[in-house]
């Protein structure tokens, strides 16, 4: 199925942030863009393609090694990335840098944005069996308009002037991501097998903008980076209007924002049924972007679109910049045991 976005409309750069995600047969599409970020956010996680209005099934990266057409397709190895151009260098010079970066700095950017889905969770002690690897040696495969094209790595990074949600002569620094996925069943990285439900991750394009005169800070690409990353293993963005009744969490409560904060800033990923997500005692909720709610000061996630959590809790220095939600989506799609 091929789905028309000819009609796009330019950003107004007037807003912090634009940001859509939605589902359509075969790939899933978020996009984001920011032109100045210092807002407050909220917690809990949002995943793609459940079942019906279950917390069942959802797309994820397949825990069993899986090869589609002579390529790995899954977790196995860990996930394969690679660069429109081939080097760190060459896509490093597809953008304009308000102070170019070296290239040793370049790589450590996308590195540690890679590797902040990697880490230790600090409140619950969980961990995690995701890892990423560059594959820079297989050559890119992308659409040249955005969207994706599931052949090249496991996940392509790539830079257009146009896209499913910019035009040529934007200049706001944003980037879109896209997966394919099929309907097959996968194992769960507890060891749960043909989880019911579920779909598996194929192929992800991450792009960014690279118009003329749309200039980038590190500490801003790899924070936008680690976002997209976010999309690329099946969590979406959180704001009601972007995904209605598909926020997951435990006990949401949008009376006050005392109400607000309490409930959306408490540790859930513990929560999670390792062999069952779906299991878990948690329902879904539409949280508004506003506060009470996605605003709601305090609560600094980087699955929210309109920010990307960037907040003086959560400053786009920072090279961690996960928080109770992000690893509680993390778990719910990439589960593991505690020790």
């Amino acid at each position: 199925m091929k789905t028309n976005f000819k009609n796009k409309q330019p950003i107004d750069l007037l807003k912090l942030t634009q940001n859509l995600s939605l589902a359509i047969l075969g790939s899933v599409l978020s996009f984001t863009a920011i032109e100045v970020a210092n807002p407050a956010s909220s917690e809990a996680f949002v995943i793609f393609n459940r079942s019906g209005s279950t917390l069942g099934g959802g797309s994820r990266w397949d825990a069993a090694p899986r090869t589609i057409q002579g390529q790995d397709r899954s977790l196995d190895g860990g996930l394969g990335y690679s660069l429109q151009g081939g080097s760190y260098e060459a896509f490093r010079d597809l953008f304009t840098w308000d102070i170019v970066p070296s290239v040793n700095e370049f790589q450590n950017a996308i590195e540690t944005a890679f590797n902040a889905w990697t880490v230790v969770d600090p409140v619950s002690g969980l961990g995690t069996d995701l890892s990423f690897v560059a594959d820079l040696d297989t050559p890119v495969v992308g659409t040249g308009r955005g969207g994706v094209n599931r052949y090249g790595a496991e996940i392509d990074l790539l830079a257009s002037t146009d896209a499913i949600f910019w035009n040529p002569g934007n200049t706001s620094p944003q980037g879109e991501s896209f997966f394919y996925y099929i309907n097959d069943t996968v194992t769960l990285t507890s060891g749960t097998e043909n989880y019911t439900g579920s779909s598996a991750i194929i192929g992800a394009d991450i792009t960014f903008n690279n118009n003329a005169g749309t200039v980038y800070t590190l500490d801003f690409f790899r924070r936008l980076l680690t976002h997209e990353i976010g999309h690329a293993i099946g969590l979406g963005d959180i704001e009601g209007d972007i995904s209605p009744n598909r926020f997951i969490d435990d006990n949401y409560d949008g009376s006050t924002s005392a109400t607000a904060n309490a409930t959306l800033s408490n540790p859930i990923a513990q929560l999670i049924d390792p062999l069952n997500p779906a299991a878990s005692p948690f329902s879904l909720f539409t949280v508004p972007d506003q506060d009470p709610g996605v605003d709601t000061p305090g609560v600094d996630i980087l699955m929210e679109s309109r920010g990307l959590g960037i907040a003086p809790g959560n400053p786009v220095t920072n090279l961690s910049p996960l928080v109770n939600d992000d690893y509680a989506g993390r778990q719910f799609l990439y589960p593991v045991f505690s020790e």
